[in-house]
C-alpha cells in the first residue's frame, strides 16, 4: 500500500491535543478565573508563546474549545452507555451513572457561575446551550422512547433528565462518597425511587 495513504502523524495536532488536555484538566481543577496560559505552558513543558501559535484566541478560545470537546465526548459516551445497556431503563440510567462517574466532575454550577462570567457574552451563551444539551438530550432521548413505547409517563423528560445528571454530578463531588461502590450505590438507590415515580402502573 502506498505510502501516501498512510500519511505521518500531524505533530502539530498532537501537540494541539496534548494542551487541550492539560487545559481541561486545570480549567476542570481550577476554574477559568484561575487558570493562566502560562500554568498550561508550565505543566506541558513548552513556552507560554507556543499556545499563541496553537490557539492565536488565546485562553478564552482555548477554554471555548475545551468545553467544547469535552461536552461533544459526554454526548457520545452518555449515547454509548445508554445504547450498550439496553433497553430497559433502570440499566440505560444506571450505565449513564457510571460513565460519568469515570469522568471528572463537570462542576455545572461553577462553569455557569463563575466561568462563563468572566468570558464574551457569545460565547458564554454557547457554551451553555452546548452543556445542557449534551448533558440533557442522552437521557431525555431515552425517556421519551419508555414514553412512546407506554412505560414510563414523565411530565418533562427534558427537566427529568438534566434533574438526572445534576444529581449524578453531586454524588460525584461528595467527599463521603469517595468510594466508587459507595457512590453508585446512592444512584441505584435513587434511580429505583426515581422510577417509583415515572414508571406506569
Amino acid at each position: 500500500m502506498a505510502d501516501s495513504e498512510h500519511p505521518p502523524p500531524n505533530p502539530d495536532s498532537a501537540t494541539r491535543a496534548r494542551i487541550l488536555d492539560v487545559a481541561e484538566q486545570l480549567f476542570g481543577e481550577r476554574g477559568y478565573n484561575s487558570v493562566r496560559l502560562r500554568d498550561i505552558a508550565d505543566q506541558l513543558g513548552i513556552k507560554h508563546a507556543a499556545l499563541y501559535y496553537h490557539f492565536p484566541q488565546k485562553k478564552e478560545g482555548l477554554f471555548v474549545e475545551v468545553m467544547t470537546r469535552s461536552f461533544n465526548r459526554h454526548r457520545a459516551g452518555m449515547d454509548a452507555a445508554i445504547a450498550q445497556a439496553g433497553p430497559d431503563l433502570r440499566a440505560q440510567l444506571l450505565a449513564v451513572a457510571a460513565w460519568l462517574f469515570d469522568q471528572p466532575p463537570v462542576n455545572m454550577g461553577r462553569i455557569m457561575y463563575s466561568d462563563l462570567a468572566a468570558i464574551s457574552a457569545a460565547n458564554a451563551t454557547a457554551i451553555s446551550l452546548h452543556m445542557f444539551d449534551a448533558l440533557r438530550l442522552p437521557v431525555e432521548t431515552a425517556l421519551e422512547a419508555t414514553q412512546t413505547a407506554g412505560i414510563t409517563a414523565v411530565p418533562d423528560p427534558g427537566l427529568a433528565a438534566i434533574s438526572f445528571v445534576s444529581l449524578i454530578e453531586t454524588v460525584h463531588i461528595v467527599p463521603a462518597l469517595g468510594n466508587p461502590a459507595a457512590k453508585m450505590q446512592v444512584i441505584e438507590n435513587t434511580v429505583d425511587m426515581l422510577l417509583q415515580g415515572w414508571l406506569k402502573r
